[in-house]
């Protein structure tokens, strides 16, 4: 069993790194000629690999979880392709509408391993096939564009344990938290929140709220008034 958990361990690490994609974030500016992104794939692996290609819409709910529905706003070009060993591949990726004139567009490029054996060999029964996506962010903006976040409400949990605050962010692109800083300030004392994990890299979309939580401070009691300020130097 030792060795069978080893073989299966080094398998994952093997596959994990089969293919990249690159980069994970790209905006097209609408306003452009080319309308067009460009991703490379890189298959790092011995063996050639089959790999699909989609765009999806990106709609974020207050949480941060995503859904996906289809799109047909994109040319991908290839969208499906064999790569072989240590090969790249440059992936176009055009933008078919018009100009966005008020609110970023957001969208998810999916790159995914197709589960097939592009070697023809015939597989047998201990082989272990793993597949890869990723899932990169994908914006297309209007010329003129500025992100404004702004803590609308803040609340204590019923454990007495975090403080939950809601962001919304009124400006017309995206903001990722790159470098928040997040403040909370009870009696005219301000105390900053040094614990940001669930905050920290999280994005907000244009026109959207998403809410976070966090551990308050020593010497702020959460039962008696206070307010939250978060600031982002992008």
């Amino acid at each position: 069993m030792k060795k069978l958990t080893i073989i299966f361990l080094f398998l994952i690490s093997y596959y994990s790194h089969a293919f990249k994609l690159m980069p994970m974030s790209y905006t097209i500016k609408s306003s452009d000629k080319s309308k067009t992104a460009l991703f490379t794939v890189l298959n790092d692996s011995d063996s050639p690999i089959a790999i699909q290609l989609d765009i999806r819409v990106r709609k974020m709910k207050v949480d941060g979880s995503e859904e996906h529905p289809e799109s047909d706003d994109f040319l991908i070009f290839p969208d499906q392709l064999v790569l072989g060993a240590k090969k790249r591949r440059v992936i176009k990726v055009k933008w078919l509408k018009g100009e966005v004139k008020d609110i970023e567009k957001s969208y998810r490029l999916i790159a995914e391993q197709l589960p097939i054996d592009v070697t023809k060999k015939k597989a047998k029964q201990t082989d272990i096939k793993i597949l890869l996506r990723y899932i990169a962010a994908l914006y297309v903006e209007p010329e003129k564009g500025s992100s404004k976040l702004k803590v609308i409400s803040s609340k204590t949990t019923k454990d007495l344990n975090r403080v939950v605050f809601y962001v919304e962010n009124s400006g017309n692109i995206h903001q990722a938290l790159l470098k928040p800083t997040l403040t909370i300030t009870q009696e005219g004392k301000s105390f900053q929140v040094t614990n940001l994990e669930g905050i920290r890299g999280e994005n907000i979309l244009a026109m959207t709220k998403r809410y976070f939580s966090f551990i308050p401070p020593k010497g702020v009691n959460i039962q008696k008034p206070y307010s939250v300020e978060l600031v982002n130097d992008d």
